[in-house]
């Protein structure tokens, strides 16, 4: 079995947030046993503006090519990306969907569903529209640059709970799957059984830290309240590993911090991707 680490410090999708680089990093430093290290090159921090449609897109564009072609080269069963925005998702997981087909299920642990439109954003922030993109909904520039999209069946919205108003109108009509905290907090197998039950066989973990609940886990600014326990996120996970194959896992939107932080990040990775770490 093939793995890379992806190490992609993008900040251009929050726009202002130069945090997001310096946490991508600082995982990529501090964690230890990181397979086959590959990092993609991104532009300087600087002022962008807000945007109708995508704020920063030629860099966007360009480091997601970037991202792609490491991918295509290394060829890797397996992937772990250390990321900053969300929006650095979009290459691990189109080259998932590329490389397992219909077999390959998206779980979406966010606090933010992430599916605003270019149309729909009042921001131009990429980085929630990262999940828009993978499902082919942010204009044909994105989409012609990655792998292959998601059909919305595919993706499992966990331990989102800050909405937007077209988000949730697109989650309602295309009927995606969306599981609350505190019906994982009372379940941690439901999860699995869902997923297990729609018959996919290929799993993709998406994690932006703001979906783990502040109190004991302070790394994702601004993080809304009654967010996942930690704890119980290794055991929903744990349960995701006994009934399918885990092919890659995303932690991005990290803030630097204390060392517990990275403690967390490197249980996080071995709970999910078993023996991914070298000793």
């Amino acid at each position: 079995m093939k793995d890379i680490t992806l190490v992609f410090p993008q900040w251009q999708g929050s726009i202002d947030n130069e945090a997001l680089t310096a946490g991508a990093l600082a995982l990529a430093e501090g964690i230890k046993g990181l397979p086959a290290l590959n990092t993609v090159q991104t532009a300087p921090f600087r002022k962008i503006k807000s945007s109708s449609s995508i704020a920063g897109k030629d860099d966007i564009v360009k480091q997601l090519q970037n991202a792609c072609t490491i991918l295509e080269q290394k060829n890797p069963d397996r992937v772990l990306l250390l990321g900053g925005d969300c929006s650095t998702e979009t290459g691990p997981v189109s080259w998932m969907s590329r490389k397992y087909g219909a077999d390959t299920a998206l779980i979406w642990l966010d606090a933010h569903p992430d599916l605003n439109t270019p149309e729909s954003s009042q921001s131009g922030r990429f980085q929630g529209m990262a999940l828009s993109a993978l499902l082919g909904n942010t204009g044909r520039e994105i989409t012609d640059s990655m792998f292959d999209t998601l059909q919305p069946d595919q993706v499992f919205c966990v331990g989102v709970r800050v909405f937007d108003p077209p988000e949730l109108e697109f989650i309602a009509s295309k009927k995606m799957p969306f599981f609350g905290p505190g019906e994982l907090e009372r379940d941690p197998a439901w999860l699995a059984r869902q997923i297990h039950t729609a018959g996919f066989s290929k799993v993709y973990i998406h994690m932006d830290v703001d979906a783990i609940n502040p109190i004991g886990f302070p790394h994702g600014k601004p993080a809304p309240p009654a967010g996942l326990n930690f704890i119980n996120i290794l055991k929903i996970i744990e349960e995701v590993g006994k009934k399918t194959d885990i092919c890659g896992l995303g932690i991005t939107e990290f803030h630097p911090g204390n060392e517990r932080g990275i403690e967390k990040a490197s249980q996080l990775i071995e709970k999910t991707l078993p023996d991914f770490l070298l000793k």
